[in-house]
């Protein structure tokens, strides 16, 4: 019986980490089962394993070749459910089974680099997983699971979320060929080494390549991923830019063509006037009116916000929106004028979009924009085309294709700069009504200056 156990044991404690390691790093969208159910279904498929494991053991006296078969067919039958229950392009799943191929490498050279030094009549009992065997594989699974998890599988699986497979080529070569590499150093050191096979030396070295190959993968992918977010940055630096310009030319045509039609209109009402045509005199000075109101429009006493609230608001009285525009900001906010050009226009233009879709009877526009305790709170809120809720406030990627069958215009910019100001930026679509929530932490970036 303590034959049984210990060899069944054995098994699992040192199989189920590597089965469980080649699904970890992918996110529940790329799993074909709930990741619940693949978790049941490693470790009922480890555990038969496990208790089918000793049994040809105990017929046959060729431990280590039956052993090794076994150990095979599994891996083999694992690998088969794997490829097809995870739904990636090859280079992904390829790249994940080399890095659970390198934990369970380094697994079996720990376990038996330290057996080998212990005497013979310590190893308590027989077959691949005597006692002893087992509790080295139980202590090396708690010491360097965690570090594994930290390390590799955390920094791998926002690799894996980000990286196009035409981005990583580069990375998934050098993951393979450092394992490789990894692999063949441990077998140069153990046959042609400078101390003997069982010495303190070789154990040291072999830790040494076993952490310094940690560090290479930490490195891959933590490198990569800040290279390609950097990258990302720079383009919605660019993309603010470009909308920044066209905002400010669309507000400033808007201004120059005010301005010609305010004296279009003096003209002709003086003409009128003199034609005594009263009602189109009186028509033309309530034009003029509205002209100057336009012109004259504040909110809040900053320019910028003023400039662009009064040129988008107008254009939701020309679509006939009803609008509710709630706006105290106490002087300067200490925001970029920049960056508030493109937030604010980048929101309201996608609320103008998404309210033409919209049934006139049904269009309604609310922004609320205050600055309480050093931050800055924006809330606006539009009627939207009847769409599938969106559940919980989100992140800008969940509404990449926007509002009335238009792409969500300018929101990975608008979440870039709440970013910028230590922020966030926040969306829903509910009861066909979409919501946007934005706060800015300004006073941040200056204490960093």
């Amino acid at each position: 019986m303590s034959f049984y156990l210990s060899n069944a044991l054995g098994f699992f404690i040192q199989f189920t980490p590597c089965a469980l390691m080649i699904f970890l790093p992918f996110p529940d969208e790329s799993l074909r089962a709930s990741r619940k159910h693949v978790l049941i279904g490693i470790l009922t498929g480890s555990a038969i394993f496990a208790a089918l494991f000793p049994l040809p053991l105990l017929l046959a006296p060729g431990y280590d070749v039956i052993g090794n078969m076994e150990m095979l067919a599994a891996m083999a039958l694992t690998l088969a459910v794997y490829f097809p229950l995870v739904r990636e392009v090859p280079v992904k799943k390829v790249l994940v089974f080399f890095i659970a191929l390198f934990y369970a490498v380094s697994q079996f050279w720990l376990v038996n680099a330290v057996w080998n030094f212990l005497p013979e009549n310590q190893y308590w009992g027989h077959g691949p997983y005597p006692a002893l065997t087992t509790l080295l594989y139980a202590i090396s699974a708690v010491v360097t699971l965690p570090m594994m998890l930290r390390c590799v599988l955390r920094p791998m699986g926002d690799f894996i979320r980000e990286m196009e497979p035409k981005e990583m080529h580069r990375e998934f070569a050098t993951a393979i060929l450092s394992t490789t590499g990894f692999i063949a150093a441990l077998m140069v050191i153990y046959i042609f080494g400078p101390y003997p096979q069982y010495h303190y030396g070789t154990m040291l070295m072999e830790l040494a390549l076993i952490i310094e190959q940690i560090l290479i993968y930490w490195l891959i992918f933590r490198e990569s991923l800040r290279r390609k977010r950097d990258a990302e940055k720079q383009r919605a630096l660019e993309i603010q830019k470009l909308q920044y310009d066209k905002i400010s030319r669309e507000m400033e045509n808007t201004r120059r063509l005010r301005h010609d039609i305010r004296h279009h209109l003096n003209v002709l009402g003086a003409l009128n006037a003199q034609g005594k045509r009263e009602e189109i005199t009186r028509y033309l000075k309530q034009f003029g009116a509205v002209a100057d109101r336009l012109d004259d429009m504040k909110f809040s006493g900053d320019p910028v916000v003023d400039s662009v609230l009064g040129f988008y608001l107008t254009q939701a009285e020309e679509l006939a929106v009803p609008v509710e525009c709630d706006v105290s900001l106490a002087g300067n906010t200490g925001v970029d004028g920049t960056d508030m050009t493109v937030l604010l226009g980048n929101c309201l233009e996608n609320s103008l979009e998404a309210l033409k879709a919209v049934a006139p009877e049904k269009r309604h526009l609310s922004l609320n924009l205050h600055l309480e305790k050093a931050m800055i709170l924006l809330r606006i809120r539009n009627s939207c085309a009847e769409q599938d809720d969106s559940g919980a406030p989100t992140g800008w990627k969940t509404f990449a294709e926007g509002e009335g069958g238009r792409r969500g215009v300018g929101l990975g910019s608008v979440s870039a700069i709440a970013e910028k100001y230590h922020g966030s930026a926040l969306f829903e679509r509910k009861g066909g009504i979409f919501t946007t929530r934005i706060i800015l932490n300004p006073k941040q970036i200056k204490n960093q200056l």
